[in-house]
């Protein structure tokens, strides 16, 4: 005898192994993929694991299932969740009772998704079949083969010879912070709570993941003034403690020559970056140099060896959403993030592609990455990510920062079953329970694509 558990997608009556099925659960929050099939409706976290979730609506007859009910089963050895309409129960069937999916009437079903069929009070049951559906992608070698010869490729780049930043505006002025000291960027926490007898540049103390910080406004610390809300914080080292500073808004990433950087002799700024032509000039601070660290000594209880402790094994990210998915990209392959303007057309390009953007004399391709993966973006922004190996900058919908995590929290794209396209290089699994989709830029931009784009621009260009 075999143990079938049976459920529901419509009309119909499905059944799949007992022994196969893990769990029944309701979805509450899904992940949308970038450039997944249509019946990959995205994907969930259930208990710190990624899954795939499969509308079995869509992927049978092209009909969104309106459910929230999943089953949590095993295909190919990878646990894959279906959504459902409702799940019916459980049966035994002897073999002699299954019958060839040839001796009966399959409708309008997909029939390489039925494996048999049988009878149970007096409806057909359709056991299925979906190995076909779900098949982990053989591109792993070829991912590993390009990384390697990226990493090589870098390796006798200059990345060494550049100090990276996070640049944002406060009172008329442009700061930056070293991204070295930077933890992640959050926006500004809906929940502070004062913290009595403090500095008054203290706005008191909030919680990031269980971990209560002290939140510090940079306003109140240089003497600025600003009309404009307090929009995100950059969380820091100080010392043994980690702290947040609030600032208006961060506006780029950059990378520059160390020796561009010019010394100050101002107490609260560490030095001077001359930008845009030296149009611009931007104060690089540090924290250390203008909070006296003994004054929030005992607001915070956590010593330097346990802030040790929690970098080790870190990787970054910049992190940014594109339309609604939250999206990031290794750092190591980031130049800058900047604000792109008077973008120059190129005539026969595809529709993702902006135009050409002179940046300090050197031509980037401007991609926008929600056209390129077919993701809906409301509004029109310029936040541009600029790419370390390629001259390629990806529009985003808006940059939200750094980001840290563990090893243990990347998790290889090539994982999650059922995902057709490769432009995905992991996904991140937050302590908040979000998910964010690390972007395989090599294979979302070939150096052979952009040398058509070129060469199609130019020989219309010509004409």
């Amino acid at each position: 005898m075999l143990s079938f558990t049976l459920f529901r997608v419509g009309d119909e009556l499905f059944a799949y192994e007992t022994a196969k099925i893990s769990e029944t659960v309701k979805v509450d929050r899904v992940f949308p993929v970038p450039l997944a099939p249509p019946h990959l409706k995205g994907v969930i976290n259930l208990r710190n694991r990624v899954i795939p979730l499969i509308d079995m609506g869509v992927l049978l007859w092209n009909k969104p299932v309106e459910s929230d009910t999943a089953i949590i089963l095993e295909i190919n050895s990878e646990l894959v969740g279906l959504l459902i309409d409702r799940v019916v129960g459980i049966t035994s069937v002897d073999w002699g009772d299954i019958k060839s999916k040839e001796d009966i009437e399959i409708k309008d079903l997909r029939e390489d998704l039925i494996r048999g069929v049988f009878e149970r009070d007096g409806s057909v049951v359709f056991i299925l079949e979906l190995s076909p559906v779900v098949q982990k992608r053989e591109i792993k070698g070829k991912k590993e083969k390009r990384r390697k010869t990226k990493e090589g490729d870098r390796e006798g780049g200059d990345k060494e010879e550049l100090s990276g930043f996070v640049i944002f505006p406060l009172g008329g002025e442009w700061y930056a912070f070293p991204v070295e000291e930077v933890r992640e960027i959050i926006n500004y926490p809906s929940h502070v709570s004062p913290i009595p007898q403090s500095p008054a540049y203290v706005e008191g103390v909030f919680l990031l993941r269980g971990e209560e910080l002290v939140l510090m406004s940079l306003r109140g610390m240089l003497g600025v003034n600003s009309d404009r809300p307090e929009q995100r914080v950059i969380i820091l080292k100080l010392g043994g403690a980690t702290v947040g500073v609030a600032v208006d808004d961060v506006k780029e990433i950059k990378w520059v020559p160390k020796d561009s950087i010019l010394s100050s002799e101002g107490e609260e700024r560490s030095g001077i970056l001359v930008l845009d032509g030296g149009e611009r000039l931007v104060y690089l601070l540090s924290v250390s140099d203008i909070v006296d660290t003994s004054e929030i000594e005992g607001l915070v209880e956590q010593g330097e060896e346990e802030g040790e402790e929690e970098v080790k094994d870190m990787k970054s990210f910049v992190r940014f959403t594109v339309g609604s998915i939250d999206m990031a990209i290794p750092i190591e392959k980031v130049q800058e993030v900047i604000e792109v303007e008077e973008l120059t057309p190129l005539p026969g390009a595809p529709d993702y592609v902006r135009g050409m953007y002179n940046l300090r004399n050197s031509v980037i391709v401007v991609i926008d990455l929600a056209q390129k993966l077919g993701v809906k973006a409301e509004g029109d922004s310029n936040r541009t990510v600029v790419l370390e190996e390629m001259p390629v900058g990806l529009v985003v919908t808006k940059l939200r920062g750094i980001m840290k995590t563990e090893e243990e929290n990347l998790q290889p794209a090539e994982d999650l079953a059922g995902l057709e396209e490769n432009l995905l290089e992991g996904i991140i699994k937050t302590e908040e329970g979000d998910i964010v989709f690390v972007l395989d830029v090599d294979s979302a931009v070939q150096e052979d694509e952009l040398k058509l784009i070129k060469e199609g621009a130019l020989k219309d260009g010509a004409e």
